[in-house]
């Protein structure tokens, strides 16, 4: 359950190419805020850094002391299977399950099925909703490895309007 923590604190595309092909190497712990500096090397928009939520810590501190001689090379999520199609698979199927014995399989809003990428769209989503409308949708698209343009399209389709953004909307700046 650490990796859908991680996911939804990272922004990373749970993907053979992205969050499981992560290894140790590929993430720095940082200071002010508190983040993890997460290296995805391979992914679908190519080379990026992202910073993560201070959630995604917590969630590789716990693979840490899960893995106390883990070196950089091992991976971060089932290290054990080096074929990373097979790591895939099984924490889709354990995500899976978790949906269907609590019965969120179904998104009733968008009469659709939720599969482990709606993690993806969780975080990108919560960042919109809880900075009240403030992030800088840019800088979150670049750090997501994703453009305005798809966030729009589909990850900020569903958003409810809000005071807050109604606000933002109105403002001229700080003040």
């Amino acid at each position: 359950m650490t990796s859908f923590s991680f996911t939804v604190h990272s922004f990373v595309r749970p993907t053979t190419t992205e969050l499981y092909a992560l290894k140790h190497n590929d993430v720095t712990v940082e200071d002010n805020p508190k983040r993890l500096l997460v290296t995805v090397r391979n992914g679908k928009t190519g080379f990026r850094v992202a910073n993560t939520m201070s959630g995604a810590v917590g969630a590789y501190e716990r693979i840490r002391k899960r893995y106390p001689e883990a070196k950089g090379e091992d991976y971060l999520f089932l290290p054990a299977y080096p074929n990373r199609a097979t790591a895939s698979r099984i924490i889709q199927r354990q995500f899976n399950e978790v949906l269907e014995q609590t019965g969120l399989k179904h998104d009733a809003v968008t009469n659709t099925d939720r599969s482990i990428y709606s993690l993806r769209h969780t975080a990108i989503c919560m960042r919109i909703i809880l900075s009240h409308g403030k992030v800088n949708i840019f800088n979150l698209a670049k750090n997501a490895g994703t453009s305005v343009e798809q966030i729009e399209r589909f990850y900020a389709k569903h958003l409810p309007l809000s005071r807050e953004m109604a606000k933002n909307l109105q403002s001229f700046g700080e003040e």
